[in-house]
């Protein structure tokens, strides 16, 4: 089932379908304009943690978030702005690197956008 915010936004456009990165639950690089990761590459270029390399490997951009028992960065990968986030992980400091979940990118884009208003 495509996650909440590709639910929400459905189809605005003619063309390809959407393929949400989070039908599991957790992300998969087999995904094209997912909203969920459209939402955290947009915040990563608003809060300027992005760096874009068209003629090398890829994008990268990285999103803070924090809770009570918890902070740490979503980490991204794609190639140029086609709509397909090759990679997303959650990056902490005390903890080994794990999956992105579509309820951390929920808490993130939440925690992101409360911080700008």
């Amino acid at each position: 089932m495509p996650c909440k915010l590709c639910i929400e936004r459905g189809k605005p456009w003619k063309g390809d379908d959407p393929r949400c990165a989070f039908e599991n639950g957790t992300f998969s690089p087999d995904n094209w304009n997912c909203a969920t990761m459209i939402a955290l590459r947009e915040i990563s270029r608003e809060i300027g943690t992005n760096y874009r390399d068209d003629n090398a490997v890829a994008s990268i951009g990285t999103v803070p978030f924090e809770g009570g028992d918890y902070s740490g960065y979503i980490v991204m990968t794609w190639y140029k702005d086609r709509g397909r986030t090759s990679n997303a992980f959650i990056a902490w400091d005390s903890e080994p690197i794990r999956e992105l979940t579509e309820a951390d990118a929920i808490l993130a884009i939440e925690y992101n956008r409360q911080e700008w208003y």
